[in-house]
């Protein structure tokens, strides 16, 4: 990690990650206690975090994108339009204009960035730290990432409370443009890869063929379906169980998540500096099902006390989950073809829409509480299928 950490290209790749995670989680709390306390309505912050998501299942034509545009000026355009994003919403907050379709298509814009996050800087990152410290680089990478799951809806909460959802927009739009200034810098990723003749649907075509035939990518495939359709959702019903189960102000909604941030950043640190290649696929099983596990003790709990500890353990879960996520993709993707299979991953991660449509229905029938609980327990039966079915996933060879 250290070696890593002195490569000033790495630092900067790093950094923006960072940066954009906090703004991630910041937003994510500060806009769903927004929503709420806007329409009262479960189903409609459910819907927002939605919005987030739907580009993406554009992420396999990204990836297959990022082949053939040079990494580095795909991240710059990407820094620069999201600073713009926000600096919109921002004035239409400040203006007393802002409505919930503002909300709604800013939340689209920004899943753009999210949806280029695997094919474009994660995949710069591997480029950097190359093959042999892949798994430090992503253990490293994730535990920034999950540091600002602390810090970030802790700070969101108490930045709403105190000066309103225009504070939050102006604070991504520092963020982002501090980031893009940081890429300008930046030395690697400024040669184009992949140029095979092929138009971009037909490399595409290519990933899934890939993924059809190497069960262990199938497997990580199914998985990652399973957790982003029916564990991550729950977070959009941390706003609500906080305000109406736990009656929590926004500050402690907001320490809610941070304790998740807490067990993500501890188990990234802790599986960058002793996770083994032999250790990939248990630690990403064990990861999947503590995260579920959490998950649904937390939409059982009265105790904010309980919450709390809970959501610690799901940190870690959850920290196994995507530090695996990545790196086994990347382990079993050939080199020439990382961008374009970390794209089709999150066209994956793009099915966590559904999740987000599922979990606001069933809260709006049964309560958000009893919505969490039912998604985890059918993620528990379908992660074990997965195990079943594809069993190079337990063994991670």
């Amino acid at each position: 990690m250290t070696a890593l950490l002195r490569e000033g290209p790495f630092r900067i790749v790093w950094a923006i990650g960072g940066l954009a995670g906090l703004m991630r989680w910041l937003d994510m709390l500060a806009v769903g206690v927004y929503v709420f306390e806007v329409t009262a309505s479960p189903f409609l912050v459910a819907v927002i975090t939605l919005a987030r998501l739907m580009p993406m299942l554009a992420g396999a034509f990204i990836g297959a994108l990022a082949e053939r545009v040079p990494l580095k000026r795909m991240l710059l355009v990407l820094l620069g339009s999201i600073t713009v994003v926000y600096t919109v919403l921002a004035t239409l907050a400040f203006s007393g204009w802002l409505e919930i379709w503002h909300i709604g298509i800013g939340a689209i814009l920004v899943g753009l960035y999210w949806a280029s996050e695997m094919s474009v800087r994660r995949t710069l990152l591997s480029e950097i730290a190359g093959t042999e410290r892949l798994g430090a680089a992503m253990g490293l990478d994730w535990a920034a990432v999950n540091s600002t799951r602390l810090i970030g809806p802790l700070t969101g909460g108490i930045i709403y409370a105190q000066f309103g959802i225009g504070a939050i927009f102006l604070v991504g739009a520092v963020m982002f443009g501090i980031s893009a200034l940081m890429a300008l810098a930046l030395k690697a990723g400024t040669a184009a890869r992949g140029k095979s003749g092929k138009g971009v649907l037909a490399n595409i075509a290519d990933g899934l063929r890939l993924a059809a035939t190497r069960p262990a990518i199938l497997g990580i495939l199914a998985v990652t379906v399973v957790m982003n359709a029916l564990a991550f959702p729950y977070s959009s019903m941390v706003p609500v169980i906080g305000k109406d189960v736990l009656n929590a102000a926004p500050a402690a909604v907001g320490l809610l998540t941070s304790a998740e941030g807490i067990g993500a950043l501890l188990g990234s640190f802790i599986l960058a500096q002793v996770v083994r290649p032999a250790w990939y696929g248990r630690t990403f099983v064990i990861g999947s099902a503590v995260c579920l596990s959490g998950a649904l003790i937390f939409g059982l709990s009265s105790s904010y006390t309980l919450s709390l500890f809970i959501l610690v353990a799901l940190g870690l879960g959850s920290s196994g989950f995507a530090t695996m996520q990545s790196t086994m993709m990347l382990t079993f993707a050939p080199p020439e073809q990382r961008s374009r299979m970390m794209g089709v991953l999150s066209s994956t991660i793009g099915t966590g829409q559904i999740g987000y449509l599922h979990m606001g229905l069933l809260a709006d029938h049964f309560g958000a509480p009893w919505a969490v609980a039912i998604s985890m327990a059918e993620g528990l039966i379908l992660l074990g299928l997965c195990v079943k079915f594809w069993p190079v996933l337990w063994r991670g060879d």
